[in-house]
């Protein structure tokens, strides 16, 4: 996948955008299959579409899978992927300049996306290449086992002369949000690890305005890791609330049910509206920045100021998690998933959905037979298929 593309031909590509990074093809399984679930359109799939370096055309199917294809041949010995200078995390630009070291996080987020596109194979009917993603899928969820545990949560990376970092012996970078949240969303934890990690993620990174990415924050260059540990400390990259990876976080704690945890992060990344929080914020609640201070506990008296960037891919997330997960109306198929998971504080709460040309007027309450109704009458499971459009579905989900 390009790192950016030129939409006239008087435009040139920012800096950012011709350092290497390793890990777009799994965010072009993320968009498609959210564009999938909204819209149910599944012939965007066949669409041809050209390659940036040839005329020939193949459609948006085969280029996905062919961009997984690239992706499953871009790893080491160990099975694990090359960082080369960045992943999602831009300035950690200096782990696998040499072209050796590997991203934890990539190994889980492209076994997250071959899983994904997985089920989407067997969609369409294309059983031998849902088994060869799913094999893949489990060859990293190996080496990430294998090499990347740390005893107590998983490692970020390995660098070009072999270390690993985001690990217990590390006195800055010592635990990374990453690694867990990508972790839980991909199955590579058990139920002991799952366990510490969340209580490693409670400890050290959880602050009273969100996850910090990673922590303690760097206080000096670490010239094996980049230009991230030269930001200053709980700025940026380099310790911050960074909201974009706590939305992250928020998701994979909903993936796992839990919903009281999933709560409380997206609560937290929220201006309050009361006075304190908006004078330590220094931003009205009107949107949400892209970082807030971090390194709480290396500068408490900075920590929570917002960065007032509004440049962030934080939004799209949070409406997301709130719409399908919190909400819990979400596509699937030619139909509909109702699965709200509200916190233990909420009693009951409504919501209408404009969805696939239909309207969903949705009660959730509490109450000891769980179930769904809909237009007064049981629903068998939690999904409604084949929405007709121009219809009202009147839902009633009772949860215990």
């Amino acid at each position: 996948m390009p790192d950016g593309i030129l939409l006239r031909p008087d435009t040139e590509l920012k800096f950012i955008n011709q350092i290497p990074h390793t890990d777009h093809a799994v965010w072009l399984v993320i968009a498609t299959k959210a564009y999938i679930d909204e819209t149910g359109d599944r012939a965007i799939l066949h669409e041809q579409v050209a390659w940036t370096d040839s005329s020939e055309e193949a459609t948006l199917y085969e280029h996905v899978t062919r961009a997984l294809r690239f992706l499953a041949g871009e790893v080491d010995e160990r099975g694990l992927p090359y960082i080369a200078q960045g992943d999602w995390c831009d300035p950690m630009n200096m782990v696998g300049y040499k072209g050796k070291g590997v991203s934890g996080w990539l190994a889980e987020a492209s076994s997250f996306a071959m899983t994904t596109w997985a089920n989407i194979c067997c969609a369409e009917n294309d059983s031998e290449t849902a088994e060869w993603l799913k094999r893949e899928a489990d060859k990293l969820i190996d080496s990430i086992n294998r090499h990347l545990w740390d005893g107590a949560w998983y490692a970020r990376g390995i660098t070009d002369d072999g270390v690993a970092f985001g690990v217990q012996a590390d006195r800055e970078g010592r635990i990374y949000l990453n690694t867990q949240s990508w972790a839980f969303l991909a199955g590579a934890d058990d139920t002991a690890k799952r366990a510490s990690m969340l209580q490693a993620i409670d400890d050290q990174l959880d602050t009273p305005y969100g996850a910090a990415m990673f922590a303690p924050a760097y206080t000096a260059m670490r010239d094996d890791v980049g230009r991230v540990t030269q930001k200053w400390p709980g700025n940026g990259e380099n310790g911050a609330v960074y909201n974009h990876a706590a939305a992250f976080y928020a998701a994979s704690l909903y993936h796992i049910g839990e919903k009281e945890r999933g709560f409380a992060v997206l609560s937290k990344m929220l201006t309050r509206p009361d006075v304190q929080d908006i004078r330590t914020r220094g931003q009205l609640p009107l949107y949400l920045p892209n970082y807030y201070r971090g390194a709480y506990y290396q500068h408490p008296r900075t920590a929570g100021r917002s960065s007032n960037l509004f440049n962030t891919g934080t939004a799209s997330w949070y409406y997301r998690l709130v719409i399908e997960q919190l909400c819990g109306l979400r596509g699937d198929g030619d139909g509909v998933v109702i699965a709200p998971q509200p916190p233990a504080e909420w009693g009951a709460f409504r919501f209408t959905r404009m969805f696939r040309g239909a309207t969903f007027r949705v009660s959730v309450e509490r109450d000891k037979s769980a179930g769904v109704s809909v237009d007064g009458k049981p629903l068998e499971g939690n999904k409604i298929d084949h929405v007709k459009t121009g219809k009202t579905y009147d839902v009633v989900v009772r949860l215990e």
